[in-house]
């Protein structure tokens, strides 16, 4: 990430130079009334995009040609190269609340306030505002130095969160557990582990890219403890100069609740990436899996047929603050409108085609990525079974609702990576028990507010 930032930062520098001359004789983009020219750095998502083009060329008479780059890199690359020639696409697929930013405060993005500000309320809430410029943003962002604070950059166009586990409905069905029923709570979770891991003690157990040490903490432990907690408790674990901390009793507990999984997970579980994790439970190394909405996707990509898997989020514990967790989705990804179109009607008529339900769903059901796009009493008609089913945990109360984008809780130099290597140690590594874990939490979290 640090490099395609270095990167994106020659992007705007070199951006500004050219701002000034793009628009009048870029010979790139699209010709007015001719066909767009769209990119994205998710091979996976070509497919799907090119569907919804000949849907949009149906209404419209518009074509849309798509081209991937990959991986970030080489995306990122691309798109240096590009202003540098003035051969920008018309339309970018870029990651939400980051890159569109820095290349949108470079120059190369066109403010969709003016276009999309009275449609917003087509998006999922929490992802409504994932391309605007805020103060915040533009004090934490180089590439914001000249922006206006309230332009958008991007809309949000595929949208997700943690905290899903997947599950192998035929290991189910062979330890004698339902397939079509989840665990409704932590402790029926363990259960189902319990029963996976004794009818196959090498291919029962759980996968997670724990090698990413932070995925324990952000994607199972956050979201038991919330739950067990609340907000306000769960808050306090973070809290400056707290005694309400992760060594405090109620920290204990979830820390205690989380080593529960120790003796369920599968073999070195500990030395797997988040990819190797999830191509191991594709092939049928492990019951259950844990990762994001968006998970779904990979999976089918590596040989897992979606109707094989029982998707549900991390179950809460019995006696806890919620009993019905939901998690809040985060966009992912966005649409930008370059600076550098010459067509930037038909431009904006295809962001605003792709945003919509029907376009939404075209993309969604072909790429298994969910939709920003809230497709409420739609969604099954639009995308699916399956992915309406992962869409359901997006909604619910507030009280109830586990919120990753929430960050104001924590030291502002929050460090993710330092969060997640004790609890490693916790499980599934067994170097440290609930009580040094916690103690060894709530130093770090000391040590990040005093650095503030």
């Amino acid at each position: 990430m640090i490099g395609n930032r270095r990167i994106l930062a020659a992007v705007a520098a070199a951006a500004l130079a050219l701002t000034a001359t793009a628009c009048g004789d870029d010979d790139g983009g699209a010709e007015a009334g001719g066909a767009l020219t769209m990119w994205t750095f998710k091979r996976t998502h070509v497919d799907a995009l090119q569907q919804a083009a000949a849907a949009f060329k149906a209404k419209t008479g518009i074509d849309v040609r798509i081209e991937a780059f990959t991986p970030d890199d080489v995306f990122t690359a691309k798109i240096q190269s590009a202003a540098q020639t003035k051969d920008l696409p018309d339309v970018l697929e870029l990651h939400s609340g980051g890159e569109d930013m820095r290349v949108g405060g470079g120059g190369l993005l066109t403010d969709l306030k003016g276009d999309f500000d009275g449609k917003l309320d087509r998006f999922l809430p929490s992802t409504r505002e994932s391309g605007r410029v805020t103060q915040q943003r533009k004090d934490s962002i180089e590439e914001l130095s000249s922006a206006t604070v309230g332009s958008l950059y991007s809309v949000p166009f595929t949208a997700g969160t943690f905290g899903i586990v997947y599950a192998n409905k035929q290991k189910l069905e062979a330890a004698g557990l339902d397939p079509a029923k989840p665990p409704a709570t932590w402790e029926e979770f363990l259960t189902y582990l319990k029963a996976t891991t004794t009818a196959d003690k090498t291919a029962g157990g759980l996968s997670l890219g724990l090698k990413v040490t932070q995925t324990g903490f952000n994607w199972i432990y956050e979201q038991l403890a919330f739950a067990y907690l609340g907000q306000q408790k769960f808050e306090a674990l973070f809290g400056k100069g707290t005694t309400a901390g992760f060594g405090s009793p109620d920290g204990l507990r979830t820390l205690d609740l989380y080593a529960q999984l120790k003796p369920y997970w599968m073999p070195g579980a500990s030395a797997l990436g988040i990819d190797e994790a999830d191509i191991a439970f594709a092939q049928g190394k492990s019951a259950f899996n844990v990762g994001g909405t968006f998970t779904l996707a990979f999976l089918a990509q590596n040989g897992m047929k979606p109707e094989n898997v029982l998707t549900f989020p991390i179950p809460p514990a019995t006696g806890g603050a919620v009993s019905d967790l939901r998690l809040a989705p985060l966009a992912l990804t966005g649409l930008s409108v370059t600076s550098t179109t010459t067509n930037k009607d038909a431009a904006t008529q295809w962001v605003d085609f792709l945003t919509s339900a029907e376009g939404a769903g075209i993309f969604a059901k072909a790429s298994l990525d969910l939709p920003a796009t809230d497709l409420g009493t739609q969604a099954e008609t639009l995308i699916g079974t399956d992915l309406a089913a992962l869409q359901q945990f997006f909604t619910g109360p507030a009280e109830n609702t586990y919120d990753a984008a929430n960050r104001g809780f924590r030291p502002p130099d929050y460090d993710e990576v330092e969060m997640g290597n004790p609890l490693l140690k916790l499980a599934p590594l067994g170097e440290a028990d609930a009580a040094a874990t916690g103690k060894t939490l709530d130093t770090v979290i000391k040590a990040m507010w005093d650095a503030k």
